[in-house]
């Protein structure tokens, strides 16, 4: 079922059985008993219970992580199913009392403690326990987190695994409209004398942007990835004029999204700590594009991303010779952890390269050509194409213990994602901040 706009229920799917052997499980996953309509639950306070639904917005449903023939459980607030001191609860750790021996059972699943006994359901208090022998009620069926028809937990894991992922057609061309109009109103279209305008904070200024930063499904890939307490650092657009930067521009720059922007200093700086998704207005190809990515290299370990602003020029060019082009359609979503470097005017001045090699054959052909004069003069005045013109938001979640790039006043539906006081700072309760007061990052209460 389709939801209000931005908000598409969670529905579930049987996971796939193993091939050859292998055990196949999906990262995120509804655990429900094969003989009574009940799903194992973690509650948000870490209580391990059971309900004969999960939720729609899909905050019901588990992590999961293989660790060889073993697995475990965890909930999007990052309690871990536990069977320590021979009654299951969580920990909010992962050790030997949190992982299970997955065995299965004809195409559904048991699950063995570490002691030998089975995690189990009743319909009675204590709902969840560990029973002796794997009976009826310790099979277990699990279904798949399925969102506008995209399985989720396929994303969580392409995105774990290489640190990106990209989701197409997450938002309707009449959404896209209303997302154009509302950058235009705050002053994300007009580029006057340069190459791009940018229009930062989008989600403090307007309901249409507030609700995109926390669509549903970016949410679960959001707290999963990042911590459930996460918080919105910016959600800036920008808009390029591919025709400028071929024209005008004489140089490449990179740049990172915040915090790794601030950072004073080369050295320690948490490669993971944030989640930037790109969503793109317009769709982006080979004729419009001007912007490219690439990694950055990692020194000294895990933790040492190297930064642009912190690099020689020559540094620069090094990374730089491994960029990419960025494309995508319009619609879409591009996930990506930590400091990822980007640049928007890559291709800078290649429209005179292209032109003197022309001048060149045409000169050697025998061929008229106008005077380099009339055609920077006809440059210089010639309109802006529009459809060169495309636009594109940033929107950047970052770790609990990290301070956003804005200050924490968003418009009203972000309560959770910009500190505890912002819904009372500006007076606004809708629909997407009960929301967030239900099944968002703050559901602990101490205002994070």
């Amino acid at each position: 079922a389709q939801a209000a706009s931005h908000q598409p229920a969670a529905h579930v799917e049987v996971v796939p059985m193993a091939r050859r052997g292998q055990i196949s499980i999906d990262r995120i996953v509804a655990l429900r008993s094969s003989v009574l309509p009940l799903y194992v639950l973690i509650r948000p306070d870490g209580t391990a219970t059971t309900a004969d639904e999960v939720s729609e917005d899909g905050c019901d449903f588990l992590t999961t992580k293989m660790h060889g023939d073993q697995i475990s459980f965890c909930s999007i607030w990052g309690n871990y199913l536990s069977s320590e001191g021979g009654q299951v609860g969580t920990r909010r750790y992962c050790g030997a009392d949190e992982r299970f021996t997955v065995e299965k059972v004809d195409t559904q699943y048991t699950f063995r403690s570490r002691s030998g006994r089975y995690l189990s359901v009743m319909d009675r208090a204590p709902y969840v326990t560990l029973a002796e022998t794997n009976g009826d009620t310790e099979i277990f069926q699990l279904f798949s987190l399925m969102m506008d028809g995209i399985n989720v937990g396929k994303q969580l894991e392409v995105l774990e695994r290489s640190g990106m992922v990209t989701v197409p057609n997450l938002v309707t061309e009449e959404q896209l409209d209303e997302l154009r109009a509302a950058t235009a109103e705050h002053g994300g279209s007009s580029i006057a004398g340069g190459h791009e305008v940018r229009a930062a904070n989008l989600a403090c200024k307007a309901k249409v942007f507030a609700d995109l930063a926390v669509h549903p499904l970016v949410m679960q890939l959001a707290k999963r990835t990042v911590s459930a307490r996460l918080k919105l650092s910016d959600m800036e657009s920008c808009r390029t004029d591919a025709d400028f930067v071929r024209k005008e521009l004489e140089a490449t720059t990179w740049n990172v999204v915040h915090p790794y922007s601030s950072v004073e200093y080369p050295g320690l700086a948490d490669a993971t700590a944030s989640l930037t998704a790109m969503w793109f207005f317009d769709t982006l190809d080979e004729a419009n594009s001007t912007w490219a990515w690439t990694k950055p290299p990692l020194t000294d370990g895990a933790y040492f991303p190297q930064l642009p602003h912190l690099s020689s020029i020559e540094q620069i060019e090094a990374v730089g010779r491994s960029a990419r082009p960025l494309s995508a359609s319009s619609g879409s979503v591009w996930l990506y952890r930590g400091p990822v470097w980007l640049s928007n005017n890559v291709g800078a001045a290649s429209f005179w390269k292209d032109y003197d090699a022309q001048t060149r054959y045409k000169h050697l052909s025998g061929q008229k050509e106008q005077t380099f004069r009339a055609l920077t003069d006809a440059q210089r005045t010639s309109q802006q194409k529009q459809e060169l013109c495309p636009t594109l938001v940033q929107t950047t979640y970052i770790r609990e213990y990290l301070a956003p790039r804005f200050p924490p006043v968003p418009h009203g539906e972000l309560p959770a994602l910009g500190g505890g006081d912002a819904q009372a700072a500006t007076g606004v309760t809708d629909a997407t901040a009960l929301r967030l007061s239900a099944g968002g990052a703050d559901d602990d209460g101490d205002g994070d």
